[in-house]
């Protein structure tokens, strides 16, 4: 069984050198947090989790043939990397995504329909897609509640920083191998996994 998600990668050095910046600013706050690596910055359209290895092909003909041919043909869509927010009281800390939201919306919600028609894998409960991406995380266990507070005012003092542009070009099946030193990220290619 492999764990498993579909994504859309940020390959935008610039943006990502402003995330870096901006984590290695938290990372000075609190060092028990776990910054996500410049590497694994995506956007999650699904989390699908463990499956065999043999539905990999499968998927990807369906995310080939159904998103990159289909909805967004070869074209690239540029969109804003902006503002910091956190879920679960500051366990998650993310960046949000401004632009043709409604584009997204309709590639998560074909993704979903096509997987569940063709494979049987189950639709997200929440289905409204709110694009953001995962750049840090920080576990209750892990705080250093002595600067906690300026922590949580510097998250808020960039609510509407922006970081640049993430361009969506072509939607991924990327397979997650967890490691004591945080997850390690491989994309489907249509034969195997690099």
């Amino acid at each position: 069984m492999i764990r498993t998600f579909i994504a859309f990668k940020l390959n935008n050095e610039e943006t990502l050198s402003e995330i870096r910046e901006f984590t290695n600013r938290l990372n000075q706050n609190q060092k028990r947090i776990k910054i996500i690596k410049p590497e694994n910055i995506h956007l999650t359209v699904k989390f699908i989790g463990n499956i065999k290895e043999s539905m990999a092909p499968k998927i990807y003909d369906i995310l080939e043939r159904e998103i990159n041919k289909k909805i967004l043909h070869g074209d690239k869509h540029i969109y804003l990397l902006k503002g910091v927010g956190n879920f679960r009281n500051y366990e998650i800390i993310w960046i949000g995504m401004e632009g043709d939201i409604e584009l997204l919306q309709k590639i998560k919600d074909t993704v979903e329909e096509k997987l569940d028609e063709h494979l049987k894998i189950k639709k997200d409960k929440r289905l409204k897609f709110k694009p953001h991406i995962t750049i840090a995380r920080l576990k209750k266990d892990r705080r250093d509640y002595t600067s906690f507070d300026s922590f949580k005012t510097f998250i808020n003092e960039n609510r509407n920083k922006e970081f640049g542009e993430f361009l969506i070009e072509k939607i991924v099946l990327k397979k997650s191998d967890l490691t004591p030193k945080g997850p390690i990220y491989t994309t489907y290619n249509g034969k195997e996994f690099v």
